[in-house]
Formats: C-alpha cells, sequence, structure tokens
C-alpha cells in the first residue's frame, strides 16, 4: 500500500489547523502521515501547535521562519514528505478544511491510474457552493498576442476594482448579487461526474499529487506568494502531458478564507498585489519550455 502524506499549512489560524487534523482521524486509509507547516505565524501557533501534537503519533511539525505564502509554504511540507517520510503520494489539504468521509483518501488513491499528475475531490464551502472543479476548459493554447490580452484583462479587471469609480458603483448595490436561502447548495454543472482532462482546474483546497508530477516537478511552482496556484498548476502539467483527474464521488468541507480573515483580509491592495503578482508569473512562464522552466524555477 502507498504511503501518503498529508500537508497542512498553518498561518496564525491553529485552531482550525486543529480541527483539520482531528478530522483526518475519521479517514480509514492506514499509511498516512500528517505534516503540518507553521507558516512563520507571529502570533502563538507553534507553541498551540507544539502543546498538542509533539506527542501524537503520525503528526509531524514543521515551522518556518517567515511567511513563504501557499506554495512555498506547501514546499516545506512536501520536501519533507518526499525526502524524510519517502512518501509518493502528497495530499495538500487546506488547514480550514474538514474531513467528512470515512472513504476519501482511498477513493482518490483508487482513482489515480498512470498518466494522472493530480485529483481533486468534491469540495463543498460553507456557503453551500460547490467548489471543484474551477473549470475544466483552461485555454493552454494560445498566440503571443493572445496570451498578452489575456493576462491584461485579468490585471486590468483588479486594478478597476480597486478604483473609487469602482468602490462607489459597489456601495450603490450596482453588482448587488441574489442572495442564496440558508442551506441552499449552489450546483456545479461540471461536479456531477468525474472528470480527466489536461485542462482542468481543480480548486487548491485539496488536492493529491501523484509520482507521476512528481517524475517532472519535485514541489509546487515556487514563483508566487498567494494566489493563481490552480492555473499554474495546470500550466505546469500540462506542459508535459499529464491530465488532472476531478473524483465526485468523496468530498471535503471547507469552510474557506478562515486565515485570510485573521491576515490580510482588510488589506485590499496587498491581496490586489499578490494577485497581480501570480499573474505576471504565470504570464511569464506560459510560453517556457519544460527544460527552461525547471531550470529557472526547480533547481535545488
Amino acid at each position: 500500500m502507498d504511503k501518503v502524506a498529508i500537508v497542512i499549512l498553518n498561518y496564525l489560524n491553529y485552531k482550525d489547523t486543529m480541527e483539520c487534523v482531528e478530522s483526518i482521524a475519521l479517514d480509514q486509509y492506514p499509511a498516512k502521515e500528517i505534516i503540518i507547516v507553521d507558516n512563520g505565524s507571529p502570533n502563538d501557533s507553534q507553541a498551540r501547535l507544539e502543546e498538542k501534537f509533539r506527542n501524537h503519533g503520525g503528526v509531524h511539525l514543521l515551522f518556518s521562519e517567515k511567511n513563504e505564502g501557499f506554495a512555498r509554504g506547501n514546499n516545506l511540507g512536501i520536501r519533507y514528505a518526499r525526502d524524510i517520510l519517502g512518501c509518493n503520494f502528497v495530499l495538500l489539504l487546506n488547514n480550514d478544511t474538514v474531513v467528512k468521509d470515512a472513504g476519501m483518501i482511498t477513493t482518490l488513491m483508487e482513482a489515480y491510474a498512470p498518466g494522472v499528475g493530480v485529483l481533486g475531490p468534491r469540495i463543498l464551502a460553507a456557503d453551500g457552493h460547490e467548489q471543484n472543479p474551477a473549470r475544466a476548459d483552461y485555454d493552454v493554447i494560445r498566440s503571443a498576442l493572445q496570451q498578452d490580452l489575456y493576462y491584461w484583462r485579468k490585471i486590468t479587471t483588479i486594478r478597476f476594482r480597486q478604483s473609487s469609480l469602482y468602490q462607489g458603483l459597489k456601495r450603490m448595490n450596482i453588482f448587488q448579487k441574489k442572495k442564496k436561502k440558508s442551506g441552499e447548495i449552489t450546483r456545479n454543472k461540471l461536479a456531477a461526474n468525474s472528470i480527466a482532462s489536461l485542462n482542468l482546474i481543480l480548486h487548491g483546497a485539496c488536492f493529491l499529487l501523484t509520482p507521476d508530477y512528481f517524475k517532472y516537478y519535485p514541489f509546487l511552482f515556487p514563483g508566487t506568494f498567494l494566489y493563481y496556484e490552480e492555473d499554474i498548476l495546470t500550466i505546469l502539467t500540462r506542459k508535459v502531458g499529464l491530465t488532472k483527474k476531478f473524483v465526485h464521488t468523496t468530498y471535503v468541507f471547507h469552510k474557506e478564507h478562515q486565515s485570510m480573515k485573521i491576515s490580510i483580509d482588510q488589506d485590499k491592495g496587498q491581496k490586489s498585489k499578490y494577485y497581480i503578482d501570480s499573474l505576471k508569473a504565470a504570464k511569464k512562464i506560459y510560453p517556457m519550455d519544460y527544460a527552461t522552466l525547471t531550470k529557472v524555477y526547480f533547481q535545488f
């Protein structure tokens, strides 16, 4: 049986991390190791996590001296999982998720097949929204002009939303959305069946990296701090012909944005900067060939 490492990234929000770890006990897959990476939290997360898990078998604690962001923070756990624990499958799980299906890991592992680089389950958000798959039609083939226009449009949209004009229109409820009834589930038409595709975008709250992925890349793309990691992951897998697979027969619950609420949630300018920086990174690597990409970003 293949051993699976579960990497959970903590930043400030140790309470949700503890709940997430405790929920994993429900999962009946026997060959699993849990790795908690505290991403340089300036509060008492380290002390709290050590107190809770230092004598807990199967839980490994890693502590970063600074906040490395989503990808590089997870990469600390990925490298530990592969180099120290010898795990060829690594499940990245947001600390604000809760495992509710005892067969979740088993179902993902049984869905794996050669040529699949990443797998993801259904993700049910607190507002009832089905978050996976995020998209199934990622445009992976663009001309240089189309590429420039694609990222220019995204960056321009983000900057417009930070403008005083947009904020004024927002206060006038111009962009008001219809509220859903409490407990109402927003059905994602893509979530009705399992999908395997080169162009699939899987939500970053929960996904399984396979040996096929690690054959080409030792960890996640390290050139971003926050946001757009899912799209970049598809850029990477598409370059080497790996499919991503959505598995509709299992799920996790996602509280969503819990760490953000106690860190940068109110700093809209910083959030926009992170997003724009990630878009610029994606634009840069999109036309790169595999050899150049790995030489620039994936050398130890």
